[in-house]
Formats: structure tokens, C-alpha cells, sequence
């Protein structure tokens, strides 16, 4: 073979090693379509409905009055975005600060749910410098010193799930100290599972946080508006789906969801995918029950005991 025809066969050779070592989703998509699934992929948006303004409202009730309480949902609802939304309506942000006054603070809990991990998800929240800086006692300080120099009027904690009976009493104590409501954000294990427990030294908690609310599900004319929405943001006009004019795939949608809007936007996601791979794939039930029949449904809880 002359050294023409070995170079030229030594080429094709590698061309064809490096394609191997190329990504599966490479190889089966053109570089654009690759481009345009990885933005769907990390579309993330929240879209307000009837219910986050009734949610708002029993917040307000609950800060006017000065009342402790929490709300619960199922995993996926929107609950914890639509938390963090009440609070930007009061409070706006300066980079990494709240601006003062900040009279509605949500924090997060993340990790174990102890009062270390209580007082530093709030001092985060609030952008403070110092917040993981010194003993359990340098914190509450800290903490309580800030949320009344900040004016703070409702405390929000969102997972309250995580806390630990030792985190419950330091919020409770924030509230009989600085008469700052406390609400408690949760799944259904908050309410049913740790406010019910019998154990003497959570009748404390339970008598702490009598004031319930239930975030809803979405029902199937939420389930259109949020379909439309998505659509409008995420997808092209000249290629927009109309999923929310299909009442069968709509009611497909929330039968798969669960009526929780995470669950949702991942199915959402998920389509507008395959309509990428597949431009000539007819939208139905059937087809999309042939395509995610596999796919569980949610365990949601449509109704708290009691």
C-alpha cells in the first residue's frame, strides 16, 4: 500500500474511533436539534394560578394576626416556589442582601433540621456574613438580632419535615419572644406524622401550630393554563405543540402528574423532546400511554386525615 493510500485509510480510521468516543445523543441528532433538547431540558419556570393568590392571602391573615401555622401539600405541588414567591412580593434583593425593611423571610431547611441548621438557613437567607460563624449561641443571637432590625413580620420555613424536635422549640421560642409567626411549609408527613406524634415533648410543637392550610392540587383547568404557558415560554411559535387545545392529552397529563405541577413540567419536557426526535409523532392518549406507560404516578394524598 503506498504511504497515499496509508495515510488516507489511517484518516478514515480515526474518523470513525473518534465518532465512537462521541456521545450517544451526538450521533442520533444533528448539533441543533442537540442544542434546542438541551434548552428544554433545562427549562424551569413556575406559573401562578387562583390558588397561590388564596395561598397569599391566608399568609397575610396569618401575619396580620400575629398566628403560627403551617401548610402542607404533596411532594411537587409548587408549594416551596410558590413560598419563595410570596416572599418576593414583600421583600426585594440587593445581590446577595435583603433590603430593609425585609418583613417576610423564607428559609430552607437542607441538611439535619437542628437548631445550627435552622439559624444558618436563615441567616443565609438574608445574605448575612456571618452565617455559618461561631457556637449555637452566637447564632441565635445573631438571628434574632437580625430579624428584628430587618422588621420582620412572618417567618417561613420551607421542608419543615427536616426539623428536629430540638429545631421545632427554637422557632417556637422565636415566636414567644419576638411575636414573629412562625409557618411551617411540608408534605403531608409534617401534619399526619410529626404534629400528631404523641410523645410529650411534641405537644409543645402541636400546640404551637394550630392554624392548617392545604396547598391543592391542580385541577384540569389549571393543568390547561399551566400547558399554555410552559408552551409560550419554552417552545418556538412556529413549532408550538397546542398540547392545552387536545382535552384528551390534557386529561392524560393530569392523570400522569398527579395534579402536581413538578411532575408536569417534567412531562412537558419530555414531549416536547420526543417532538424534537420524532417531528412526525401524532400527539394522543394512546400514543403518549404507548410512550410513558411506564412512567409511575405520584402517590399524592388528596385529602389530610381527620
Amino acid at each position: 500500500m503506498s504511504e497515499t493510500n496509508l495515510a488516507s485509510a489511517n484518516l478514515e480510521f480515526q474518523k470513525s474511533f473518534d465518532a465512537s468516543l462521541q456521545p450517544a445523543e451526538e450521533l442520533r441528532r444533528s448539533p441543533e436539534t442537540q442544542a434546542e433538547v438541551e434548552r428544554i431540558g433545562k427549562a424551569d419556570t413556575y406559573f401562578t394560578l387562583d390558588r397561590d393568590t388564596e395561598l397569599f392571602d391566608w399568609l397575610d391573615d396569618q401575619r396580620d394576626a400575629k398566628l403560627c401555622g403551617y401548610v402542607v401539600s404533596a411532594t411537587g405541588s409548587g408549594l416551596l416556589k410558590a413560598s419563595q414567591l410570596y416572599r418576593t412580593q414583600y421583600v426585594k434583593r440587593r445581590g446577595t442582601l435583603l433590603e430593609i425593611p425585609a418583613t417576610v423571610i423564607y428559609a430552607e431547611i437542607h441538611q439535619h433540621g437542628g437548631p445550627t441548621d435552622l439559624y444558618c438557613s436563615i441567616m443565609e437567607e438574608i445574605g448575612h456574613p456571618l452565617a455559618h460563624v461561631g457556637t449555637l449561641r452566637d447564632l441565635r443571637s445573631r438571628a434574632w438580632g437580625t430579624l428584628k432590625s430587618y422588621g420582620v413580620r412572618i417567618l417561613i420555613i420551607g421542608n419543615a419535615d427536616y426539623l428536629t424536635l430540638e429545631g421545632f422549640n427554637e422557632l417556637i421560642d422565636i415566636f414567644t419572644k419576638r411575636r414573629i409567626p412562625i409557618i411551617l411549609v411540608g408534605t403531608y408527613y409534617l401534619s399526619d406524622n410529626i404534629l400528631e406524634r404523641k410523645s410529650l415533648p411534641y405537644v409543645r410543637v402541636h400546640d404551637s401550630f394550630l392554624e392548617p392550610y392545604e396547598f391543592p392540587n391542580l385541577t384540569e383547568e389549571d393543568v390547561i393554563e399551566v400547558v399554555d404557558d410552559w408552551e409560550q415560554k419554552f417552545i418556538p411559535e412556529d413549532g408550538r405543540l397546542n398540547l392545552a387545545r387536545m382535552d384528551t392529552v390534557i386529561s392524560y397529563l393530569k392523570l400522569k402528574s398527579g395534579g402536581l405541577i413538578e411532575p408536569l413540567y417534567d412531562l412537558l419536557r419530555k414531549i416536547a423532546i420526543l417532538k424534537l426526535d420524532e417531528p412526525s409523532f401524532e400527539l394522543s392518549q394512546a400514543n403518549l400511554t404507548r410512550k410513558f406507560g411506564r412512567r409511575k404516578e405520584p402517590k399524592v394524598k388528596f385529602k389530610r386525615k381527620g
